[in-house]
């Protein structure tokens, strides 16, 4: 975990000197990661839209950015042992999500070392599909506001939907 956190401050200090794009984070997740599957937003948000039952959806993001909004359903759980200590099903279907989809694939890949068979990682994750305007919740209802995460990452989301603090209903 502490090897995420710093290469996730190093990553945040670069960006934020020379920018931030899909692109750019496309390519980190894909040298880091290899192995992780994707789903895009417009496919979950048909998936809600269609009314068939969901697989289990799982934002890894921390407490302060879940409280400013969440996908419909989804679960805060931060790792791959703690969704697994959760969900033992390791043929559930699932979907993880964060801001950017970074953290997301990490967490992507430790379930898939735990032996879940049916991972995927949201592509651009809540940036994506707040920037789109798919709904979100939080514990006051519906809101289109997302937490941009910091300075750097908060360029992929649209400035009129960030929000660093949840409001209470």
């Amino acid at each position: 975990m502490s090897k995420l956190v710093i290469s996730a401050t190093i990553t945040s200090f670069f960006f934020g000197l020379f920018g931030v794009d899909w692109g750019a984070v496309d390519q980190k997740i894909e040298n880091e990661f290899p192995q992780v599957s994707f789903v895009s937003t417009t496919e979950l948000n048909q998936l809600y839209r269609s009314g068939e039952s969901l697989p289990v959806i799982i934002d890894v993001r921390e407490e302060e950015e879940f409280q400013v909004s969440h996908l419909e359903q989804a679960l805060n759980i931060k790792t791959g042992i703690e969704a697994a200590q959760q969900i033992p099903d390791k043929n559930a279907e699932i979907i993880v999500y964060c801001s950017v989809g970074y953290r997301s694939a990490n967490v992507a890949a430790q379930l898939e070392s735990l032996g879940y068979t049916k991972v995927r990682n949201l592509r651009h994750s809540i940036f994506e599909w707040a920037n789109k305007g798919y709904p979100m919740s939080n514990a006051g209802g519906d809101t289109a506001k997302a937490h941009p995460f910091n300075r750097a990452w908060g360029k992929l989301l649209n400035q009129n939907l960030h929000q660093y603090d949840a409001v209470t209903p």
